[in-house]
């Protein structure tokens, strides 16, 4: 594998998709060929069916408008801008931290399904954040999958809640509905009460979220059954959830949740929780086009090489001016997700921890995951997270973030120090008291902090 001065290998044409579009040029080219009539965006009361949707992008390529001077927030806006951008070959940076459709340069038109076509950045949650660069052949692969794997029904509806201007979320919400001939609806209200009263609304029946919008849904007493009643699909994604609430999910609403594990990288899904588990068994199969190994306990990723799916699967094309990143991640030939994992007899997969979340202090290895649910299970704690803090004699000491319970908030530093120690038969050498765990968008926790937290 050749990989070039800007980080990125050396592009070369994919092994095709069986179906589906080849570039996001052409992302509305068989919903308007098909059903040129049918809804294909929901923005509150405004609504765009497939054939005026292209008209309006078709529109924004032919003025000229510059698309990426347009501030946006993740609603219709965005996506027919998005989309425009696509058409006129640009590629598309995408960051929610910016308020802009921010994109760089043009391929050669039309492009190809090899170009550049997304440069997402990594959420940063363990370190510092990657610019992941994807063709437009890998970004869409998920969703002519989800094609293949959960055929759309008549009237489908999609949506998220969360940022669209986070690449994984574009793609598994807005582009996955457009290539499965289905309507997206644009959830504007992320707090559960608006979620609940605009998935109503609008009769969203797949939903993509993260586990802890579904803990508001289930926990809030406002919030009725009759409300959810048009989901028939929810897949959350961004981080573990505990089996409670996904229980709790499932029997006020009457559908199960289904876990996820993906990685920007990828982009997005590779591994998806079995329904015929248990729920909150943390194992789940590889999706058909990848194939996942274990090296030296650390999850890697290649193509699959038998199936409809054989060799489709590319992955990212590297880190931008990054190279020598770019080369470690692909070491071997394969991609490393730097997560540990498990696979059982049967191929499935338990994800365990992060290999750069590893605590050493002292010498000793400590899972700081493995800690965190120790930590949860006390009826005393409401939430935690582990954190190392640089120390000069150990190398890292074990910090912990403590949301706690009433009873909990008085006691002092060093005193709650000893008792989670005890319980948890490991070392904890501060805590600070916290309002709340800090999370990113996705619901991932943050465990870079600053040490003056715990001062």
């Amino acid at each position: 594998m050749e990989i070039l001065p800007n980080g990125l290998v050396e592009p070369a044409s994919p092994t095709p998709l069986p179906f589906g579009p080849k570039t996001l040029a052409d992302l509305l080219i068989e919903g308007v060929s098909g059903h040129p009539d049918r809804l294909a965006l929901i923005d509150g009361a405004h609504s765009w069916t497939y054939a005026e949707l292209d008209t309006e992008i078709t529109k924004r390529v032919a003025s000229g408008q510059d698309q990426t001077s347009i501030e946006v927030a993740s609603g219709a806006e965005f996506i027919i801008g998005l989309l425009a951008n696509f058409r006129l070959g640009k590629v598309w940076l995408a960051n929610a931290d910016s308020p802009n459709i921010s994109s760089f340069g043009s391929a050669a038109m039309p492009p190809q399904p090899q170009d550049s076509a997304v440069v997402a950045r990594t959420s940063g949650t363990t370190g510092r954040p990657k610019q992941v660069v994807h063709s437009h052949h890998s970004v869409l692969l998920p969703a002519v999958l989800s094609v293949d794997q959960e055929p759309p029904k008549l009237g489908e509806r999609i949506g998220t809640p969360l940022d669209l201007r986070i690449a994984n979320v574009a793609i598994l919400g807005p582009i996955s509905a457009f290539v499965r001939g289905s309507t997206y609806v644009v959830l504007r209200r992320r707090h559960a009460a608006g979620l609940a009263e605009d998935i109503a609304t609008h009769g969203v029946t797949r939903l993509f979220a993260v586990p802890t919008l579904a803990f508001d849904l289930a926990s809030n007493d406002e919030i009725l059954p009759t409300q959810l009643a048009s989901l028939d699909r929810v897949v959350l994604g961004g981080s573990g959830g505990a089996g409670e609430v996904l229980q709790a999910f499932t029997d006020k609403f009457g559908v199960r949740p289904t876990l996820s594990y993906g990685m920007t990288e990828a982009p997005t899904g590779v591994v998806r929780e079995s329904l015929d588990d248990p729920i909150g068994s943390g194992r789940g199969f590889p999706l058909p086009h990848i194939e996942v190994i274990t090296i030296d306990g650390e999850i890697c990723l290649r193509p699959a090489t038998t199936g409809r799916w054989a060799n489709t699967w590319t992955g990212t094309l590297g880190y931008l001016d990054e190279p020598e990143r770019t080369e470690q991640l692909f070491e071997g030939g394969v991609l490393h997700t730097g997560d540990l994992g498990v696979i059982d007899d049967d191929g499935a997969v338990t994800v365990t921890g992060r290999m750069s979340d590893l605590i050493i202090r002292g010498g000793k290895n400590i899972d700081p995951i493995a800690l965190d649910a120790q930590l949860r299970a006390l009826d005393w704690v409401d939430d935690a997270l582990t954190v190392g803090i640089d120390d000069d004699r150990l190398g890292q000491r074990v910090g912990v973030l403590l949301v706690p319970v009433d009873r909990a908030k008085d006691t002092e530093k060093d005193e709650l120090s000893a008792m989670l120690a005890s319980a948890t038969e490991q070392p904890i050498d501060d805590v600070a008291l916290v309002a709340s765990i800090p999370r990113n968008e996705l619901g991932k926790p943050i465990r870079v902090v600053s040490p003056s937290t715990f001062h």
